[in-house]
């Protein structure tokens, strides 16, 4: 899944769960944004820098088991004020649904390599041929990513962020006008 599409459904569960729920009154958008993409803002600038070529990879530790438990207990049993983030981190989980790369989502359990993004004798060189060549190969992501431009447009509207105030109280703030 594209980063702009973990933005739009994790913003637009929030927004629904603060008015439906009552929780996180206070939460600042901005952050969540960046939990929301913790796992790609780890792993993406890794893969780049080393692990694309060496390991033909580019989802990596922050896709692990590992990692999603250590930030569930860490966010749930450490550090209770960040559990909103925590949440968001592991969204992305979900998102993606990470178990179905079984080399990444258990590693080190299944061995050392991540899932291979690209094939030995490929023309793929580069981590974005690698999202090109996927969303030719599996059009259900096109799905998903049209779900994200609704949750994104809903958001929009659900919170008037077409207006110039209310646009600029949430890029300053974080937070919506109610």
């Amino acid at each position: 899944m594209l980063p702009q599409s973990h933005v739009a459904y994790t913003w637009l569960a929030l927004s629904l769960a603060q008015d439906t729920l009552d929780v996180a009154p206070d939460a600042d958008y901005r952050a969540v944004a960046l939990a929301a993409m913790g796992s790609d803002l780890i792993d993406k600038p890794l893969a780049w820098a080393y692990f694309y070529e060496q390991q033909r990879a580019a989802v990596l530790f922050a896709h692990t088991l590992i990692a999603y438990l250590t930030v569930a207990w860490l966010t749930l049993r450490r550090f209770p004020r960040w559990r909103l983030l925590g949440l968001a981190f592991l969204g992305h989980a979900v998102l993606d649904r990470i178990w179905f790369f079984y080399n990444t989502f258990y590693w080190p359990f299944r061995g050392l390599r991540f899932h291979e993004w690209r094939k030995q004798g490929s023309e793929q060189e580069k981590i974005g041929w690698a999202y090109w060549r996927a969303f030719t190969r599996r059009p259900e992501l096109w799905g998903w990513e049209a779900g994200g431009l609704l949750a994104l447009a809903y958001f929009i509207w659900r919170h008037r962020l077409w207006r110039r105030d209310n646009l600029i109280t949430f890029l300053l703030t974080g937070r919506v006008v109610r």
